[in-house]
This record gives C-alpha cells, sequence and structure tokens, in this order.
C-alpha cells in the first residue's frame, strides 16, 4: 500500500522531523500512547499526521520534566486522580525553578546588583525576632534560632533560612530569624509565608555588605514604582559551612515580596 496523502508522513520521515528513533515511536505505541492516522495491516507500513508529530512533541515535553512513560499516560488517561498528576507536576515544576535558582545564584558575580525577577515559595517557620547592635550579633541570633527549631524536630530539608528586616532603615538590624520546618509544626513561634512573586539581588559577598543590595534594591522599587508587599528579606544560599571563611565567597538573595 502506498501513501497517496500529502499531509500524512512515513514513520522514517517522522523520525527524522522529531529527533527520535523508530523504535521510540513503536512504544509509544505500544504504550497507547500514540496512534498512526493510518496503518496498513499487511505490509505494517504506519503513516502520522500533524496531529500525531503534536502528540509526539507533547509526549516528549512531559518526559524533559522528568515524568516516566508510565506517568505520560496517566497523565492522559487517568481521569480519577488528577489531583495526584497536578501534584507531581508542581513537584517537577518547584525541582526546575530551584535548579534555575542554583544557576542564577552561581552567576552571581561581585558588585553585580542586576535586579531579577523570582518567586518566593511558600514556607512553615520558626520565627524569631531580634534587635541587634552589629552582623555579629545577628549571626549569632540567626544561630541561635536554627538550633532552638533543631529542637523540636520538625525542621523541614528543603527551603532556606534567612531573616527579615522589620525596619526600613537600613543600618538598622531589627530582623526576624526565619528556620524553615514542617507544615505540622505548631508552636507559638510558627509563622506561615504564601508563595509571592518578587524582585531580588543574588550579592555575593560578606553579609556586612548586604545592605547595600538592599538600597540598590530599594532605589528600584522606587525607581520603578513597584508596590512591595511584605519586608525585605535575606536569604542564605551559600556560606559557611561550605564557604568556610572564604566570606568573598558567600551568595546572599536579597529580595522583596511584590504585587503580581
Amino acid at each position: 500500500m502506498n501513501k497517496h496523502d500529502e499531509s500524512l508522513f512515513q514513520i522514517g520521515e517522522v523520525t527524522k522531523i522529531m529527533g527520535i528513533t523508530r523504535k521510540t515511536l513503536l512504544v509509544f505505541e505500544e504504550m497507547g500512547l500514540l496512534t498512526p492516522a493510518l496503518k496498513d495491516e499487511k505490509s505494517g507500513y504506519r503513516y502520522y499526521s500533524a496531529d500525531n508529530m503534536t502528540q509526539i512533541r507533547s509526549i516528549r515535553s512531559l518526559q524533559s520534566l522528568g515524568l516516566t512513560l508510565k506517568e505520560v499516560a496517566e497523565y492522559y488517561y487517568d481521569t480519577e486522580n488528577i489531583d495526584v498528576h497536578l501534584h507531581r507536576l508542581m513537584e517537577l515544576r518547584a525541582s526546575l525553578d530551584r535548579n534555575i535558582q542554583m544557576l542564577q545564584v552561581r552567576s552571581a558575580r561581585r558588585g553585580d546588583l542586576t535586579v531579577r525577577k523570582a518567586t518566593l515559595p511558600r514556607q512553615v517557620c520558626f520565627c524569631r525576632q531580634y534587635r541587634c547592635e552589629n552582623v555579629a550579633e545577628a549571626s549569632n541570633n540567626l544561630r541561635d534560632t536554627y538550633i532552638a527549631a533543631a529542637h523540636t524536630g520538625k525542621m523541614a530539608m528543603l527551603g532556606r533560612m534567612f531573616t527579615m528586616r522589620m525596619s526600613t532603615q537600613t543600618e538598622k538590624l531589627d530582623l526576624m530569624c526565619c528556620i524553615p520546618v514542617e507544615d505540622s509544626f505548631d508552636g507559638p513561634e510558627r509563622m506561615e509565608f504564601a508563595e509571592t512573586p518578587a524582585l531580588c539581588i543574588y550579592y555575593r559577598g560578606p553579609y556586612e555588605g548586604t545592605a547595600t543590595a538592599i538600597r540598590a534594591l530599594m532605589q528600584y522599587v522606587k525607581d520603578n514604582h513597584v508596590e512591595i508587599t511584605g519586608p525585605f528579606r535575606s536569604i542564605y544560599m551559600e556560606g559557611p559551612p561550605n564557604r568556610g571563611k572564604n566570606s568573598d565567597d558567600y551568595i546572599t538573595q536579597v529580595a522583596v515580596p511584590v504585587k503580581g
């Protein structure tokens, strides 16, 4: 049987156009993910439509996010467990966001005060507020808050500790120290932070210099008439112990929640 419809493509054409193998196409078919537009039962020749190729692209996109073919099949055809598949995709998106963020962190250079868009994740934190005389005292209070959070037995493995500046005056260290904990923590120090859009600067250098990034971010907010929705945060990305005493390589995400 010969193909007469010019809108259909032979399997060799599809593999070349889509950059996949014949075996991959046949696996898609075996799993019920793809049905050729036309199949000659005698010769076994398969012909594919533009819609077929759109489906192939969709399957490959889901694979690139980290889904297995079994999960892709469930995503398409399991209508009774939509919430499960949605949660899985949200987990994958969060993982991708973290990887992107870490690449941005690694690209930070000393003196670079580039303002970027970001999304601050939802977190539940163990929080204590302090008025500090200097950065050394602030560091000690953050350490003490970390130790207290650890003693609850509810510390979260994901998420990063941060401090919030409770005063708009950068020379004042009126700080809220926040340590991520599990949702089930219900102590008096519990605070929940919603996911929120933000602007941020990835500051590379000693903690004493983060005020420079905060001032730069404040100026950007003012110049661009941005509406902020919460205090400025210093989110600790890389520092002791992995950077040891080399404070020039400490990286802090200085961020401020903004109206979407």
